[in-house]
């Protein structure tokens, strides 16, 4: 145990740390004054802290090898599907449903089916990699051929509960990691090009879907959380949280007020969780909140360098998809309080309140710990994994 605690990764073990740390001091400067008990949230924030960090260092600890068991991927996956169902038929909070009540904590099943479905699709695209050249229709082929496309049926419930919920942010967040796994196990580039292509013109022509469809006026949860991001100023009063993480921002300046100064948080629903950037934004100033994307991307960035060294496809691949969940967790929640995006209700990666996200984001910070302190494996990479057997060359 203590040989492989001194090849430890501290450019991953200290910016996790740190942010741990600066979110439990940001939960507690966002409930005072906000209607919630500061000092109750506080303490659930500090417990969360420490299952984490005892749940990231059995993950360190752990033979990696039992999460490449096709049973194991299967029994997550059976039981992380379960989970969301439940979920779904429990009690809708703020027009959704996804939280399982546990008397004094909730569990939010959709957190768990992230780190899932990386480490599934990790291992998918390990046996079934992407063949260049072999074009979209003919790869797709391959997935769905018989024997194959059973594999694929609780990954698509998986995220058709996401959309039943609805859970529109999680769902983006979920498909765009995945879509940036299989960019790097060799989607070509003319794929990866469409695929991102569409994707910013769904953004251009939001509007303009809206106005044909007369979505203005629809009664659906999600529909108008749509509408409210493309003109925030048509209905002020379903917009007033945007409209107050905007004056909160503006507020805080570059400098911030001081920590629990803050004047805006009893006005926004959610200061401790979806909203706590606008909150440290206030408080800290743009230079302290500069600071905690810094210590973020550094993170990111060595989950990404770690990949890059990597032999095994496996490890490459998990590491990818961590890097690219906390990267779009982050971009998600930055967008929604900025109105960049629409308002989807995602928490920003080990600083807002909850143990859901915590957790289970720890555990995968954990594996990712653990794959960086392992000598590197020699790899035997799929005969038809191209990709791979090109960066075994190097």
């Amino acid at each position: 145990m203590f040989k492989k605690l001194q090849r430890l990764d501290y450019w991953i073990a200290v910016p996790y740390a740190a942010l741990s740390a600066i979110g439990i001091v940001m939960v507690f400067s966002a409930t005072q004054n906000a209607y919630l008990a500061p000092v109750m949230s506080f303490a659930k924030q500090a417990i969360f802290v420490i299952v984490g960090w005892a749940v990231a260092f059995l993950a360190f600890r752990l033979n990696r090898s039992v999460l490449r068991s096709q049973s194991v991927l299967n029994a997550l996956m059976v039981i992380t599907t379960g989970l969301l169902i439940v979920a779904r038929m429990a009690p809708a909070i703020n027009g959704a449903h996804g939280w399982i009540n546990l008397g004094p904590v909730t569990l939010q099943p959709v957190e768990l089916s992230k780190i899932v479905l990386i480490l599934y699709f990790a291992h998918w695209l390990e046996k079934k990699p992407w063949v260049p050249r072999a074009g979209l229709g003919r790869q797709i082929r391959q997935w769905i051929a018989p024997g194959m496309w059973q594999k694929l049926v609780l990954p698509v419930v998986m995220l058709a509960m996401n959309l039943l919920m609805p859970d529109l942010g999680n769902m983006f967040i979920t498909m765009a990691v995945l879509l940036m796994m299989f960019m790097a196990s060799g989607m070509s580039f003319k794929t990866c090009l469409i695929w991102l292509l569409f994707f910013f013109l769904t953004l251009l022509f939001l509007p303009n879907i809206i106005g044909i469809f007369h979505l203005g006026e629809s009664s659906s949860y999600a529909v108008r959380r749509l509408t409210n991001f493309v003109n925030p100023w048509y209905n002020i009063d379903q917009s007033r949280q945007l409209l107050y993480a905007y004056y909160a921002i503006s507020h805080g300046g570059l400098f911030g007020v001081g920590l629990g100064n803050s004047l805006l948080k009893p006005y926004l629903p959610e200061s401790n969780t979806d909203f706590i950037m606008a909150v440290a934004a206030e408080e800290l100033g743009a230079v302290l909140v500069s600071i905690v994307l810094l210590l973020l991307l550094i993170l990111i960035g060595r989950l990404v360098y770690v990949g890059i060294k990597q032999k095994n496809q496996y490890n490459r691949l998990f590491l990818y998809g961590l890097a690219s969940l906390l990267l779009m967790q982050s971009f998600v929640n930055l967008g929604g309080v900025l109105g960049l995006l629409p308002i989807t209700g995602v928490v920003f990666p080990f600083i807002s309140g909850g143990g859901s996200s915590f957790v289970f984001f720890s555990a995968a910070v954990g594996l990712a710990l653990n794959v960086s302190a392992k000598d590197v494996e020699p790899a035997q990479p799929n005969p038809l994994d191209y990709t791979a057997r090109r960066e075994l060359k190097r």
